[in-house]
């Protein structure tokens, strides 16, 4: 493969795996932001329960338990909802870690045939060189036996 097309295919390789980078930056960013939403939901549900139980204690109206309840199923529904997308994102998640490490291995092979390609080149090189190094030490060789 010509240096020149395989040096392009590297740099499009690394852009394609920094943008997965960027991408599941992102989705792991979201995904612990609706983790807090979550978590946040949840604190507030059990704290609104808890306001119940004490009122309970107390007493309460029978219009305000039931106002008590909707909300709490309301509650219930928007934790279930988080929870969901949670798993969703968490989906995301590993999707697009999926495509960075595809991304990755992608431009390591690259990687490895640019490194072959240099070595396979120094080879030639290091030949070349030995070969005139040899050319040149007989040649020597023979001017010294020749002059005498």
């Amino acid at each position: 493969m010509n240096s020149v097309v395989l040096a392009h295919l590297t740099e499009q390789a690394e852009k394609a795996r920094t943008e997965a980078a960027q991408l599941l930056a992102e989705e792991r960013q979201n995904k612990q932001k609706i983790a807090l939403q979550l978590q946040t939901l949840q604190q507030y549900r059990s704290d609104y329960a808890e306001q119940l139980q004490l009122h309970m204690q107390q007493g309460i109206a029978s219009h305000l338990l039931n106002n008590y309840r909707q909300f709490l199923l309301s509650l219930d529904s928007a934790v279930s909802r988080a929870q969901d997308a949670l798993v969703d994102q968490q989906t995301k998640v590993d999707n697009s870690q999926q495509q960075w490490m595809t991304k990755q291995r992608k431009l390591a092979s690259y990687e490895t045939l640019h490194g072959r390609q240099q070595t396979a080149a120094q080879r030639v090189i290091n030949k070349r060189e030995q070969k005139l190094a040899d050319e040149l030490s007989l040649a020597m060789h023979m001017r010294q036996r020749a002059s005498r």
